[in-house]
C-alpha cells in the first residue's frame, strides 16, 4: 500500500499549492501606493511616466514563504498632458493610456509568473472629476519545481511541471485631485491550468480554473493644515470560496515629500508604513505584523516599492494628485 502511494505524493503536493494559488493571489501591503496594479482604469491619470518596482517578503522565518517582486509602467499618450499651460478645452478631452506589469510570486517549489499589458480610455465627467475605464489582457505561468520537493523516502523524485493560461482584468476608476472610487475583477477569464503529472500520467484538468477576483477601493484626501494632509483609504477583496477580506488605511502626508500609515487587514495583521519623495523619485517601506495563529511562527512580513515619475519633457513635475 505504502509503494502505491508514495508516486502519488509529488501530485498531492502539487495540487494543493495550485489550490492555493489559484484563490489567493500575491498578497499586498502597499497597492494603495501603486492602485495599477490591482485595477488597469489606473493607468495614465498622473501627468508623467509611472515607473514602479517592488519587492514582498511574507511570513519571514518560516521556509518557502511567499515571495514577490513586481515591475509595472503606464502612462497617457499624446502631450498635451505634459504642457505647462493647458487650456480647459484641453483639461476636459478624453485621452487614451497604456500600461504594462511582470511579476514572479514564489511559494516554496510553486511559482506564478505573469505579464500584462493594459489599455485605459478617460473620460471628463465634470470639470474637476474623471472616470476611466481600463482593460488588461496577459499570460499567467504556473509552475512547480520538483527538485524542491523532499520525501521520507530519499530515493523518490518528483519530476517539475508547468501550465500557462490566458488571463484578463477590467476596471472603473473614479478620480478626482481630493478622492478617488475604483472598482475591478482580476482573472476574469476563469482559464484553466492543465497539469499533466509524468509520474502518474493523470492530468489534473479541469479541476483547477483560475478564480475571480474583485476589488472595491476608495480614499479621500483630507487636509489639516496648510503643510498636512490625511488620506483615508478602504480596499475590499472577494474571491470565493474564501471570506470577504476589508483593509482600513490612513496616511498622514507633509507637503507631499514625507508620509506616515498605519492599516489593518481585518483578522490578519497590522500593518507600519513610512515613505519619502523627493523630486522624481519615492521609496516606501511596510511591515507587517501577524493576527492569525500562524504569527507565532514567523517574523511578519516586509515590502519596498520604489518608484520614479518620469518626466515627458523639461518641467517641474506636478504633485497635485500624490497618493
Amino acid at each position: 500500500m505504502k509503494k502505491t502511494l508514495q508516486p502519488l505524493l509529488p501530485l498531492g503536493l502539487l495540487l494543493a499549492g495550485l489550490t492555493a494559488q489559484a484563490q489567493q493571489q500575491a498578497q499586498y501591503s502597499q497597492y494603495m501606493n501603486n492602485n495599477y496594479i490591482l485595477n488597469p482604469g489606473v493607468a495614465g491619470t498622473e501627468d508623467y511616466i509611472d515607473l514602479k518596482f517592488s519587492y514582498r517578503t511574507q511570513w519571514t522565518g518560516l521556509e518557502g514563504a511567499p515571495r514577490t517582486y513586481y515591475a509595472s509602467i503606464n502612462s497617457s499618450l499624446g502631450k498635451w498632458r505634459s504642457q505647462p499651460k493647458r487650456t480647459m478645452h484641453d483639461r476636459q478631452r478624453p485621452f487614451h493610456a497604456l500600461g504594462g506589469i511582470v511579476y514572479n510570486d514564489v511559494t516554496g517549489p510553486t511559482s506564478r509568473t505573469g505579464v500584462y499589458g493594459s489599455y485605459a480610455c478617460n473620460l471628463a465627467l465634470v470639470r474637476s472629476i474623471r472616470i476611466a475605464l481600463g482593460l488588461s489582457v496577459g499570460m499567467q505561468q504556473f509552475s512547480v519545481d520538483g527538485q524542491q520537493l523532499r520525501f521520507y523516502d530519499v530515493n523518490n523524485r518528483a519530476a517539475s511541471a508547468s501550465s500557462r493560461a490566458l488571463d484578463g482584468t477590467a476596471g472603473v476608476w473614479l478620480y478626482s485631485p481630493d478622492f478617488y472610487v475604483g472598482l475591478s475583477g482580476t482573472q476574469l477569464l476563469g482559464n484553466t491550468l492543465d497539469f499533466s503529472y509524468a509520474q502518474t500520467g493523470v492530468s489534473t484538468g479541469g479541476s483547477n480554473s483560475l478564480r475571480r477576483h474583485y476589488f472595491a477601493t476608495a480614499g479621500v484626501r483630507v487636509p489639516v493644515s496648510a503643510d498636512w494632509s490625511l488620506v483615508p483609504s478602504v480596499l475590499i477583496k472577494a474571491v470565493a470560496p474564501a471570506p470577504v477580506s476589508v483593509d482600513l488605511n490612513a496616511k498622514l502626508k507633509y507637503q507631499d515629500l514625507l508620509w506616515g500609515g498605519l492599516s489593518w487587514r481585518a483578522t490578519d495583521s497590522y500593518v507600519a508604513l513610512v515613505g519619502v519623495t523627493y523630486e522624481q523619485y519615492a521609496l516606501s517601506y511596510s511591515y507587517d505584523a501577524g493576527l492569525s495563529e500562524l504569527a507565532a511562527y514567523h517574523g511578519g512580513s516586509h515590502e519596498i516599492l520604489l518608484g520614479l515619475r518620469l518626466k515627458k519633457k523639461a518641467k517641474v513635475v506636478c504633485t497635485d494628485r500624490f497618493w
